[in-house]
């Protein structure tokens, strides 16, 4: 019976894929997701891996590619889990607002200037991946879907970044002749490692909600626990 009655407490504290609710705690972790937004936008992992080209007349040569990669798109499908869908867009329309008017946290500057940047169409995709993301999660959230998930979102996102790139030529914000080298060096060049990463960060991210569910559930659970106690 007492075995029982701490497995009842325990799970209060597990999240079972309820909706995120409106409390001061999920606010709190709002504004840590948003922190989180900004320290992956201004962080450069370095780090080198075997990798092979191919050379006309020599054939596929191997060699050590050295990589410096933002881990910004990884970060975002990490906070579309941990907070939800309607918490994941209020965070990132905050950090939108923040970027455009208040100081220059996008990668490569800010301002309102930013919206005829090649990179502002990665940043609009992120809301498809919200969209997606939930949709996906909500059908299951176990290994397989949350891996579905996190690589359908950065698809997501870089389609929506390079259909953005195309919007600008056409309007000659841009020229045509960038948009075949930002698909080459922006998607092309780094989707691989922002599947690996993303699929690594919502592989864990249950385990660091469950420790944020904690302060983000609503009180109303901390009082069946306390109901259950006293029994």
């Amino acid at each position: 019976m007492i075995n029982k009655r701490y497995k009842d407490i325990f799970q209060q504290y597990i999240h079972k894929g309820e909706a995120t609710p409106l409390t001061i705690g999920t606010l709190v972790v709002c504004a840590l997701c948003f922190i989180i937004l900004i320290i992956a936008t201004f962080t450069q992992i370095n780090f080198a891996h075997p990798w092979m080209k191919f050379i006309p007349h020599e054939g596929f040569i191997a060699f050590s590619k050295q990589v410096s990669y933002s881990p910004l798109l990884p970060a975002m499908i990490f906070i579309i889990y941990i907070l939800g869908k309607s918490y994941s867009i209020l965070t990132f329309i905050c950090y939108l607002i923040v970027g455009f008017f208040v100081w220059p946290i996008f990668v490569f500057g800010g301002g309102l200037d930013y919206l005829q940047n090649y990179l502002f169409g990665y940043m609009l995709g992120v809301f498809f991946a919200i969209a997606i993301i939930s949709y996906i999660l909500k059908i299951s959230r176990n290994f397989l879907y949350r891996t579905i998930s996190a690589i359908f979102g950065v698809l997501s996102i870089h389609i929506f970044g390079f259909l953005y790139c195309i919007i600008l030529a056409i309007f000659r914000v841009i020229s045509f002749s960038l948009v075949i080298p930002i698909l080459t060096e922006i998607s092309l060049g780094n989707i691989l490692y922002d599947i690996i990463f993303s699929i690594i960060v919502i592989l864990i991210a249950p385990y660091i909600k469950n420790v944020l569910w904690t302060c983000m559930k609503p009180k109303m659970d901390r009082v069946k626990k306390t109901k259950i106690k006293e029994a």
